[in-house]
Protein backbone atom coordinates (compact mmCIF):
# COMPACT_ATOMS: atom_id res chain seq x y z
CA UNK A 1 0.00 0.00 0.00
CA UNK A 2 1.84 3.45 -1.30
CA UNK A 3 0.96 5.72 1.90
CA UNK A 4 3.27 8.74 0.34
CA UNK A 5 2.15 9.90 -3.10
CA UNK A 6 5.06 9.18 -5.76
CA UNK A 7 4.60 12.46 -7.24
CA UNK A 8 5.91 14.34 -3.35
CA UNK A 9 8.82 12.00 -3.14
CA UNK A 10 9.83 12.48 -6.69
CA UNK A 11 9.35 16.65 -6.05
CA UNK A 12 12.36 16.31 -3.58
CA UNK A 13 15.60 17.63 -5.07
CA UNK A 14 19.27 17.01 -3.29
CA UNK A 15 20.98 20.74 -3.14
CA UNK A 16 24.79 21.03 -3.56
CA UNK A 17 27.61 23.11 -4.75
CA UNK A 18 30.39 23.12 -6.49
CA UNK A 19 34.08 23.19 -5.58
CA UNK A 20 36.80 24.78 -7.45
CA UNK A 21 37.31 21.40 -9.40
CA UNK A 22 34.04 21.34 -10.50
CA UNK A 23 33.01 18.38 -8.13
CA UNK A 24 29.83 18.90 -5.96
CA UNK A 25 29.11 18.46 -2.50
CA UNK A 26 25.41 18.10 -1.50
CA UNK A 27 25.02 20.51 1.27
CA UNK A 28 20.97 20.30 1.82
CA UNK A 29 17.03 19.93 0.61
CA UNK A 30 14.86 21.17 -0.95
CA UNK A 31 11.29 20.44 -3.23
CA UNK A 32 9.56 21.54 -6.14
CA UNK A 33 6.28 23.30 -5.84
CA UNK A 34 3.68 24.76 -8.62
CA UNK A 35 0.63 27.71 -8.45
CA UNK A 36 -2.01 26.81 -11.07
CA UNK A 37 -1.88 30.32 -13.09
CA UNK A 38 -4.83 29.74 -15.25
CA UNK A 39 -8.16 27.37 -15.37
CA UNK A 40 -6.39 25.93 -18.56
CA UNK A 41 -3.68 24.25 -15.86
CA UNK A 42 -0.67 26.26 -16.88
CA UNK A 43 1.32 26.82 -13.44
CA UNK A 44 4.33 28.24 -12.37
CA UNK A 45 7.45 26.32 -11.00
CA UNK A 46 9.33 27.31 -7.40
CA UNK A 47 12.03 25.67 -5.34
CA UNK A 48 11.69 25.67 -2.00
CA UNK A 49 14.36 24.82 0.51
CA UNK A 50 15.89 27.15 3.38
CA UNK A 51 17.63 30.30 3.37
CA UNK A 52 20.89 29.26 5.40
CA UNK A 53 21.01 26.03 2.92
CA UNK A 54 22.09 28.94 0.07
CA UNK A 55 23.68 31.02 2.18
CA UNK A 56 26.36 33.46 0.13
CA UNK A 57 26.13 30.87 -2.51
CA UNK A 58 25.94 32.29 -6.36
CA UNK A 59 24.42 29.30 -7.90
CA UNK A 60 23.29 25.74 -6.12
CA UNK A 61 23.42 22.30 -7.51
CA UNK A 62 20.05 20.60 -8.42
CA UNK A 63 19.89 16.69 -9.17
CA UNK A 64 17.03 16.52 -11.63
CA UNK A 65 15.85 13.64 -14.03
CA UNK A 66 15.47 13.64 -17.77
CA UNK A 67 12.36 13.76 -18.98
CA UNK A 68 11.05 10.43 -20.21
CA UNK A 69 14.39 9.04 -19.05
CA UNK A 70 16.38 7.50 -16.30
CA UNK A 71 19.12 9.36 -16.56
CA UNK A 72 20.10 12.01 -14.03
CA UNK A 73 21.24 15.33 -14.59
CA UNK A 74 23.28 18.03 -12.26
CA UNK A 75 21.66 21.27 -13.25
CA UNK A 76 23.46 24.70 -12.43
CA UNK A 77 20.42 27.33 -10.84
CA UNK A 78 21.58 31.00 -10.72
CA UNK A 79 20.84 32.62 -7.74
CA UNK A 80 21.56 36.15 -8.13
CA UNK A 81 20.68 38.31 -11.47
CA UNK A 82 23.31 39.58 -13.55
CA UNK A 83 23.13 42.82 -11.97
CA UNK A 84 23.85 40.80 -8.44
CA UNK A 85 20.28 41.38 -6.73
CA UNK A 86 18.67 37.91 -5.19
CA UNK A 87 16.65 35.82 -7.64
CA UNK A 88 15.04 33.98 -4.38
CA UNK A 89 12.52 35.61 -1.96
CA UNK A 90 12.42 35.46 1.08
CA UNK A 91 9.38 36.14 4.01
CA UNK A 92 8.23 39.95 2.96
CA UNK A 93 7.44 40.89 7.38
CA UNK A 94 9.34 38.12 9.26
CA UNK A 95 13.48 37.89 8.85
CA UNK A 96 13.35 35.25 11.58
CA UNK A 97 11.82 32.69 9.21
CA UNK A 98 14.02 30.55 7.12
CA UNK A 99 12.48 30.12 3.87
CA UNK A 100 13.72 31.04 0.80
CA UNK A 101 12.02 30.30 -2.56
CA UNK A 102 13.75 30.64 -5.84
CA UNK A 103 10.90 31.22 -9.02
CA UNK A 104 11.96 28.85 -11.86
CA UNK A 105 11.27 29.86 -15.64
CA UNK A 106 9.70 27.19 -17.65
CA UNK A 107 12.35 27.39 -19.91
CA UNK A 108 14.72 26.09 -17.32
CA UNK A 109 13.04 22.68 -17.18
CA UNK A 110 12.10 22.59 -20.77
CA UNK A 111 15.18 23.55 -22.38
CA UNK A 112 16.50 21.15 -20.33
CA UNK A 113 14.58 18.79 -20.85
CA UNK A 114 13.69 17.70 -17.34
CA UNK A 115 10.67 16.25 -15.04
CA UNK A 116 9.19 18.35 -12.72
CA UNK A 117 6.87 16.76 -10.39
CA UNK A 118 6.14 19.30 -7.76
CA UNK A 119 3.50 19.62 -4.81
CA UNK A 120 0.76 21.72 -5.78
CA UNK A 121 0.57 24.10 -2.95
CA UNK A 122 -3.09 24.97 -2.63
CA UNK A 123 -4.71 21.29 -3.43
CA UNK A 124 -1.62 19.22 -2.05
CA UNK A 125 -0.63 21.32 1.43
CA UNK A 126 -2.44 22.58 4.56
CA UNK A 127 -1.90 25.22 6.45
CA UNK A 128 -1.38 24.72 10.55
CA UNK A 129 -5.18 25.84 10.75
CA UNK A 130 -6.43 23.40 8.33
CA UNK A 131 -4.36 20.53 9.98
CA UNK A 132 -5.80 21.50 13.13
CA UNK A 133 -9.49 21.75 11.77
CA UNK A 134 -8.79 18.22 9.81
CA UNK A 135 -7.80 16.05 13.43
CA UNK A 136 -3.91 17.05 12.97
CA UNK A 137 -2.69 17.14 16.62
CA UNK A 138 0.22 16.09 19.07
CA UNK A 139 0.92 12.60 18.17
CA UNK A 140 -0.02 12.41 14.34
CA UNK A 141 2.67 10.88 12.28
CA UNK A 142 4.82 12.50 10.12
CA UNK A 143 6.97 11.90 6.92
CA UNK A 144 10.47 14.06 6.41
CA UNK A 145 11.72 13.62 2.77
CA UNK A 146 15.60 14.52 2.41
CA UNK A 147 18.92 13.64 1.65
CA UNK A 148 20.64 14.06 5.37
CA UNK A 149 24.55 13.52 5.70
CA UNK A 150 25.14 13.61 1.87
CA UNK A 151 23.44 10.45 1.33
CA UNK A 152 22.67 10.91 -2.14
CA UNK A 153 22.87 7.64 -4.66
CA UNK A 154 24.57 7.83 -7.80
CA UNK A 155 21.80 6.67 -10.26
CA UNK A 156 19.17 7.36 -7.81
CA UNK A 157 17.41 10.30 -6.36
CA UNK A 158 15.15 8.96 -3.99
CA UNK A 159 15.38 10.93 -0.95
CA UNK A 160 15.92 9.13 2.97
CA UNK A 161 12.36 8.77 4.65
CA UNK A 162 12.26 9.46 8.21
CA UNK A 163 9.11 8.71 10.74
CA UNK A 164 7.69 10.60 13.23
CA UNK A 165 5.00 12.24 15.27
CA UNK A 166 3.68 15.86 15.94
CA UNK A 167 5.41 16.89 19.21
CA UNK A 168 3.33 20.14 19.53
CA UNK A 169 0.88 22.04 17.00
CA UNK A 170 -1.00 25.37 18.36
CA UNK A 171 -2.00 28.52 17.51
CA UNK A 172 0.75 30.33 20.53
CA UNK A 173 3.37 28.10 19.34
CA UNK A 174 3.47 29.59 16.19
CA UNK A 175 2.46 33.06 16.54
CA UNK A 176 5.81 33.35 18.93
CA UNK A 177 8.75 31.24 17.26
CA UNK A 178 6.92 30.78 13.46
CA UNK A 179 6.96 27.11 14.16
CA UNK A 180 5.47 23.56 15.10
CA UNK A 181 7.29 21.44 16.95
CA UNK A 182 8.08 17.74 15.39
CA UNK A 183 9.53 14.74 17.42
CA UNK A 184 12.00 13.57 14.43
CA UNK A 185 15.40 12.77 13.51
CA UNK A 186 16.85 15.39 11.49
CA UNK A 187 20.94 15.89 10.34
CA UNK A 188 22.86 17.87 8.46
CA UNK A 189 21.22 17.87 4.99
CA UNK A 190 17.84 17.69 5.93
CA UNK A 191 17.55 21.41 5.89
CA UNK A 192 14.33 21.99 3.39
CA UNK A 193 13.08 18.54 3.81
CA UNK A 194 9.35 18.61 2.95
CA UNK A 195 7.27 16.91 6.05
CA UNK A 196 4.81 15.57 4.72
CA UNK A 197 1.47 13.78 6.80
CA UNK A 198 0.72 10.14 7.10
CA UNK A 199 -2.74 9.20 6.72
CA UNK A 200 -4.62 8.29 9.97
CA UNK A 201 -7.14 5.83 8.92
CA UNK A 202 -8.56 5.99 12.48
CA UNK A 203 -9.80 8.05 14.77
CA UNK A 204 -11.50 8.56 18.37
CA UNK A 205 -15.33 8.93 17.38
CA UNK A 206 -16.85 12.00 16.72
CA UNK A 207 -13.42 13.28 16.19
CA UNK A 208 -12.12 14.73 12.25
CA UNK A 209 -8.85 12.72 11.11
CA UNK A 210 -6.73 13.28 8.26
CA UNK A 211 -6.94 10.45 5.83
CA UNK A 212 -4.93 11.69 2.90
CA UNK A 213 -1.18 12.89 2.60
CA UNK A 214 -0.40 16.32 2.22
CA UNK A 215 2.70 18.71 2.78
CA UNK A 216 2.61 20.56 6.27
CA UNK A 217 5.55 22.70 6.29
CA UNK A 218 9.60 23.02 6.19
CA UNK A 219 12.09 21.71 8.64
CA UNK A 220 14.75 23.83 9.15
CA UNK A 221 16.68 23.16 12.84
CA UNK A 222 16.44 21.34 15.81
CA UNK A 223 16.38 22.11 18.93
CA UNK A 224 19.76 20.89 20.97
CA UNK A 225 20.53 19.51 23.57
CA UNK A 226 23.38 21.10 25.82
CA UNK A 227 25.61 20.08 28.70
CA UNK A 228 27.66 22.10 30.53
CA UNK A 229 31.06 19.92 32.23
CA UNK A 230 32.64 21.77 35.14
CA UNK A 231 35.83 21.23 36.52
CA UNK A 232 35.40 20.04 40.00
CA UNK A 233 38.29 21.76 41.50
CA UNK A 234 38.78 25.18 39.55
CA UNK A 235 34.67 25.36 39.62
CA UNK A 236 34.96 26.71 35.48
CA UNK A 237 33.69 25.26 32.32
CA UNK A 238 35.72 23.26 30.67
CA UNK A 239 33.39 22.31 27.80
CA UNK A 240 29.97 22.56 26.74
CA UNK A 241 28.81 19.72 24.81
CA UNK A 242 25.34 19.61 22.28
CA UNK A 243 23.72 16.67 21.10
CA UNK A 244 20.13 16.51 19.11
CA UNK A 245 17.34 16.52 21.08
CA UNK A 246 15.31 14.79 18.39
CA UNK A 247 12.66 18.18 18.48
CA UNK A 248 12.72 20.05 15.21
CA UNK A 249 11.32 22.96 14.10
CA UNK A 250 9.12 23.07 10.93
CA UNK A 251 7.80 26.14 9.58
CA UNK A 252 4.18 25.62 8.43
CA UNK A 253 3.15 25.71 5.29
CA UNK A 254 0.87 29.14 5.58
CA UNK A 255 4.83 30.85 5.46
CA UNK A 256 5.66 29.41 2.28
CA UNK A 257 2.30 30.30 0.99
CA UNK A 258 2.66 33.97 2.36
CA UNK A 259 5.99 34.15 0.03
CA UNK A 260 4.43 32.61 -2.77
CA UNK A 261 1.71 35.29 -2.96
CA UNK A 262 4.19 37.91 -3.25
CA UNK A 263 5.27 36.40 -6.44
CA UNK A 264 2.63 34.58 -7.81
CA UNK A 265 -1.27 35.51 -6.52
CA UNK A 266 -3.61 32.19 -5.72
CA UNK A 267 -5.88 32.20 -8.62
CA UNK A 268 -9.58 32.96 -8.37
CA UNK A 269 -11.84 30.67 -9.42
CA UNK A 270 -14.53 32.69 -10.96
CA UNK A 271 -17.99 31.03 -10.31
CA UNK A 272 -20.51 30.90 -13.65
CA UNK A 273 -23.74 30.94 -10.94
Amino acid sequence: MAIIPNIYINAVVSIGIRNQSKCVSWIGSGFFVIRKVDDKGNARPFLITNKHVLGNQSTIVLRMKEHGSTNLREIDAPLNSSEGHPLYKTHPTAQNIDIAILPLDGSFITSNNLEFPAFDIDDHAMASGELINNGVDEGSLVYMLGFPMGLVNKDSKVPICRLGCVARLCSEQIKETYNVLLDIQNFPGNSGSPIVSRPELMSIGGTPSLNRSVLMGIVHSYIPYRETLINSQTNEVVEVRSENSGIANMHPVEYIRDIIDTIQPKLEIKSDK
